[in-house]
């Protein structure tokens, strides 16, 4: 199992260096923010033992997730969650993970087409791509609890098809002590939790038409998406770490590959 593992991780990477609800019918707003960990759009719901509420920033981060009440998961020391792109050829990397982004992103539109749902839509600077994202509440009930469903489409505005790595990645710090958390990763999720009978949160694809891996790494900081191999683990750990999910994606000129994957309290 680990050497299938191992075979994929390598797979994607030869690719990769190869080749709380907000009202609905809010009008477009461009936001110039380089990085924020400012909650802008903010969702909740489900009885005290389900409870889920999460925050979004102005440029499509996860800023706060907590399930049950007051049991959080992101903004608990540390803050970083997002989403990163690297253009195979010429290995350049755009990166916003709240905290800390690439410098290279144009501003964003944020939109909340219903209560459940918020889109933002943002360039790079250098005009090539646009990644548009959907994350939606999936609503926690008496029987589990809820979700966040985020849908990355990747635009290629360039004349010429293009090989990406496409990653989302967030410091899961569950529990009141960042450094002793316990983490894994499958081809499919990748998990963070206190240890023992505790919680966590996973973050499971649900795309399956690229190359893709959970994965783990044992520095809570985000990656250069072009080099996000350098702290990964293939074998479970307990630390201060970081999951996400990584997909190797060819992007034809002016087509539009898009992606899926949810975020869920476990």
């Amino acid at each position: 199992m680990m050497l299938k593992r191992s075979s994929l991780f390598l797979a994607v990477f030869t690719f990769s260096i190869v080749a709380f609800g907000q009202q609905a019918g809010r009008q477009p707003a461009a936001t110039d923010l380089p990085d924020t960990t400012a909650c802008s759009f903010a969702y909740s719901s489900g009885p005290p033992a389900t409870f889920t509420r999460y925050c979004l920033s102005g440029n499509g981060n996860i800023v706060q997730l907590d399930s049950p009440s007051g049991f959080e998961f992101i903004n608990n020391g540390g803050l970083m969650e997002g989403y990163g792109i690297c253009d195979v050829n010429p290995n350049i990397s755009y990166f916003d993970y709240a905290s800390i982004d690439s410098a290279n992103w144009g501003a964003t539109v944020a939109t909340t087409p219903n209560p459940t749902t918020a889109q933002f839509v943002r360039t790079t600077s250098d005009g090539l791509w646009q990644l548009t994202q959907t994350i939606k509440q999936i609503k926690a009930s008496a029987s589990g609890p809820g979700s966040v469903k985020i849908t990355m489409a990747l635009k290629n505005l360039s004349t010429i098809s293009r090989n990406v790595t496409l990653l989302r990645i967030a410091n899961v710090n569950a529990g009141p002590v960042a450094a002793n958390d316990e983490f894994v990763s499958s081809f499919n999720s990748a998990f963070g939790q206190e240890p023992g009978a505790s919680w966590g949160l996973g973050l499971t694809t649900n795309t399956f038409t690229f190359a893709h891996n959970g994965v783990v790494e044992t520095v809570p900081t985000g990656p250069d998406p072009c080099h996000y191999v350098t702290h990964i683990s293939n074998t479970p750990f307990i630390g201060d770490g970081s999951l996400g999910h990584v997909y190797a994606i060819t992007v034809p000129a002016g087509a539009t590959k898009t992606v899926n994957m949810t975020y869920k309290p476990i």
